[in-house]
């Protein structure tokens, strides 16, 4: 499944596609109106393909410049942001009571978001820095 964020900022739209292949305008076989400002795609299996966000800035509060995705981290990501292995990332920062929650815990690891982790070792780095 590809998720695909399309703002068009010069008509204040914004459309979120669900797809397992680029969206095409024929694969829309219907489009239902859930408010003035929000219609949602269906392809002709009834499954949800798009929602369609007009007046997108009044919508969701914020102008479409705005808008940053934030990326997901496993423990492998997490450490080479910490400029550590894997096992000194767990340890040294996974562990900490204070470290970001993760988003999920799977099978194969624990997901943060990179934001948080970045943050989280934007701090701590500077209380280290003032503690010397």
């Amino acid at each position: 499944m590809k998720l695909t964020i399309d703002p068009d900022r010069e008509n204040d739209q914004l459309y979120i596609s669900f797809a397992r292949q680029p969206l095409r305008a024929s694969i829309v076989a219907r489009t239902q109106r859930v408010g003035d400002d929000i219609a949602l795609d269906f392809d002709g299996s009834g499954r949800l393909v798009g929602i369609d966000i007009m007046n997108a800035s009044k919508v969701v509060g914020s102008a479409l410049d705005d808008f940053q995705l934030d990326r997901l981290l496993g423990v492998k990501e997490a450490a080479k942001l910490a400029r550590v292995h894997a096992s000194n990332f767990v340890r040294d920062y996974a562990s900490q009571p204070d470290f970001p929650r993760p988003v999920v815990g799977l099978a194969s690891g624990r997901i943060w978001l990179r934001s948080q982790v970045e943050q989280y070792l934007s701090s701590h780095k500077r209380r280290a820095r003032q503690a010397s």
